[in-house]
């Protein structure tokens, strides 16, 4: 069975996102909590567009984690939390 500790979280950011430091800081906090793998990606980089355009994500921050768009927005911390431990 996958633990927390097995997730890949994923953020999809941009230079001039106004909210992605504050769910960069939630995935931060959570991520040294778990222990998960924890990414930040520019949608402005190859990885990040090709995650954008995979997924086809038209808004930052969004959270992909193990490959799903999970959360668009910065989000809820106890969502967030519920997320990670399932």
């Amino acid at each position: 069975m996958m633990g927390a500790k097995d997730k890949h979280v994923i953020l999809l950011v941009s230079q001039w996102c106004a909210t992605c430091p504050d769910a960069d800081m939630l995935w931060r906090k959570l991520q040294a909590e778990y222990g998960f793998k924890y990414d930040v990606l520019d949608v402005a980089q190859p990885e990040g567009k090709m995650w954008a355009k995979k997924l086809i994500i038209r808004s930052v921050p969004s959270t992909i984690i193990d490959g799903k768009l999970v959360f668009v927005g910065v989000p809820d911390e106890a969502e967030a939390r519920k997320v990670i431990e399932s």
